[in-house]
């Protein structure tokens, strides 16, 4: 099986996880999904909700094998298989899934494919289903998607070309980038949390609020004034850990 076809030759069709469903007209789902090789796309369901077998396997957070038709506005759902069954998302692992999925829906172009940012997608949702600490799988899909998108700065060095250096401070500046600052700035955060960024180390409790607050930072233009309802629930749930 590749990306656009079965073995068999007879239906086409991508992998893909659905990001969003809502009810359309009497019996059908309107949907966003993304696609590994196609990005984000909008679905059209028809009579998915009272098709019990087919509303059953359009389930968020599940690898699912989708056979579209059209290339407008919205697709048209021809067929849905199940790649492989996770087990649910549940607690806090729920509400980090669906902090991943607003992100995309707010932040991804529709037809804007990211192959890699798919697969980075991918590994988090089995991270979360694996009951991996959730908070640095978080970190490390909001740094995938700022490079993605091409957000990103150079994370080993600062913005006059020299290397980020463990003992410095350093301010983010969302137009400027990386820049090196006195420690009493309200915004420094440690070089060492810099590196442990660039370095993918989301472990250190000493560097995780810097790394949290530095991708947030970044994130913020783009999302706009509207806050993530997501990552309200988020700040709620962390607290009553």
């Amino acid at each position: 099986m590749t990306a656009s076809s079965r073995s068999t030759g007879q239906a086409t069709g991508e992998v893909g996880f659905i990001l969003h469903a809502r009810p359309w007209r009497d019996t059908s789902l309107l949907l966003e999904v993304l696609l590994r090789d196609s990005g984000r796309r909008g679905v059209v369901a028809r009579g998915a909700r009272s098709n019990v077998k087919q509303r059953g396997r359009l389930q968020l957070f599940r690898p699912l094998w989708l056979d579209l038709a059209g290339r407008g506005e919205l697709a048209q759902l021809r067929a849905v298989e199940e790649m492989r069954i996770l087990p649910p998302l549940q607690g806090r692992a729920l509400i980090c899934g669906y902090y991943l999925n607003e992100l995309l829906m707010r932040l991804l172009p529709r037809d804007d494919a990211h192959p890699a940012l798919f697969d980075e997608y991918t590994r988090a949702i089995e991270a979360l289903v694996s009951a991996t600490k959730e908070a640095p799988v978080l970190r490390g899909f909001e740094k995938a998607l700022l490079e993605q998108l091409g957000w990103a700065p150079d994370w080993n060095m600062s913005e006059d070309g020299q290397p980020i250096e463990a003992g410095r401070f350093y301010r983010m500046d969302t137009e400027q980038g990386i820049m090196p600052c006195l420690p009493h700035d309200p915004e420094a955060v440690a070089g060492l949390s810099l590196l442990h960024l660039a370095e993918q180390n989301f472990d250190t409790a000493a560097s995780a609020r810097d790394i949290r607050l530095l991708l947030h930072r970044l994130l913020a233009p783009h999302l706009g004034s509207k806050p993530l309802q997501s990552r309200e629930l988020l700040k709620l749930s962390f607290a009553v850990k």
